[in-house]
């Protein structure tokens, strides 16, 4: 059992802090989308944000600092300050968790937020505004959905589980046939195992603190195990901020799960070269420099300007293909701006590459 600081609050007044402002900073979430007008860019590692998640970064900032002046921060959106190498307690912070999504305009983001003591979580919540799934859980206090227990699935073999990942790459491994499903945000990956509305979520890229510190403390209260892809749990206060993949299951089905990817890890560390040898797995954004993004835009009338049923498909306007985003969002605004008079003149952007290439990994199949 993790030793407690003495002069620190217990976990589940941490927790009810947690509750009200990471729903709070949920609303604002969801308001931005909703709204549909936010900015978004690359940041220097390639990876989107947007003022969305400035905005709930700069709020739980605020709300929590404010109400906990004594902790350390830790957030993917805040340049690292080390603070939580210096403090008994520490916040770590994921605003929107699944900004892809966001972008994409799918139900699969949420605000994540844990608090972590010696290196470990003791507070954590998990938010998804559009889905209304608020997760959480106190160190030795279970864990809930919208304050209900919850608790995951355990199973005794991989065959025909609900896996949560790309199913590809399963395949290029030699995994038995299971019911894939892909999320983007890793936190609700996790938490979607701990309420037992998948059996596993397993992923091989690298996975940061702030992307699993509050689902791995409400999977763990829901009885299930989480790890690195060397059977390793986490650590929140080490000299990285990385970790090498995530495995979440039960007990049972999690050394399973292990069993199978452990070989698969041993190659890789003696591997002289790993990203054309293992790129079936998935590459950082930094690492696609020889994958090419396609955008298409594409326009027409819609028969009800709030879905997207176009009412000739044979009068669609294909506005062109473009290499990146920002040229891709020109040729999008200044169409729009010509059919500005018919509501039901809509035009879209199109991640072509995202659908041809799911895995981004510049292999289609």
């Amino acid at each position: 059992m993790l030793d407690l600081n003495p002069i620190c609050v217990p976990p589940r007044e941490d927790l009810a802090l947690l509750t009200k402002v990471v729903r709070e900073a949920g609303e604002i979430a969801k308001a931005a989308y909703h709204a549909n007008d936010s900015v978004a860019w690359a940041k220097s590692d390639s990876s989107p944000v947007t003022d969305a998640d400035i905005a709930v970064n700069d709020f739980l900032l605020k709300e929590l600092r404010a109400a906990r002046p004594d902790y350390g921060w830790l957030s993917e959106e805040t340049k690292d300050d080390h603070s939580r190498h210096a403090c008994p307690r520490s916040f770590v912070v994921d605003p929107i968790d699944g900004t892809r999504a966001f972008i994409d305009r799918t139900p699969n983001f949420a605000v994540s937020v844990a608090v972590i003591e010696n290196g470990h979580a003791v507070a954590g919540a998990v938010f998804n505004p559009l889905m209304d799934e608020f997760y959480a859980a106190s160190l030795g206090g279970g864990a809930t959905l919208n304050g209900a227990p919850i608790s995951v699935k355990d199973r005794e073999a991989v065959d025909g589980i609900t896996m949560i990942g790309y199913p590809r790459k399963f395949r290029r491994m030699g995994f038995p046939e299971m019911n894939c499903r892909v999320v983007n945000s890793m936190a609700y990956r996790m938490v979607l195992v701990g309420s037992a509305q998948a059996d596993a979520a397993l992923a091989f890229t690298p996975k940061s603190d702030w992307d699993i510190a509050a689902a791995a403390l409400i999977v763990s209260e829901a009885g299930g195990v989480v790890t690195d892809l060397r059977g390793k749990a986490p650590v929140f206060d080490g000299p990285t901020t990385s970790g090498l993949g995530v495995i979440c299951a039960g007990p049972r089905l999690h050394s399973l799960l292990l069993a199978r990817v452990k070989p698969l890890i041993a190659q890789f560390e003696t591997s002289t070269n790993k990203r054309q040898e293992f790129k079936h797995l998935g590459t950082t954004m930094s690492d696609r420099t020889d994958i090419q993004l396609l955008h298409l835009v594409i326009g027409g009338e819609l028969l009800d300007p709030n879905k997207t049923t176009f009412a000739n498909l044979k009068e669609v306007d294909f506005v062109g293909a473009f290499p990146n985003f920002e040229e891709a969002k020109a040729a999008w605004k200044s169409a729009a701006q010509r059919t500005v008079d018919n509501a039901h003149m809509r035009y879209f952007v199109l991640h072509a590459h995202e659908l041809i290439d799911p895995d981004k990994d510049g292999i289609i199949g």
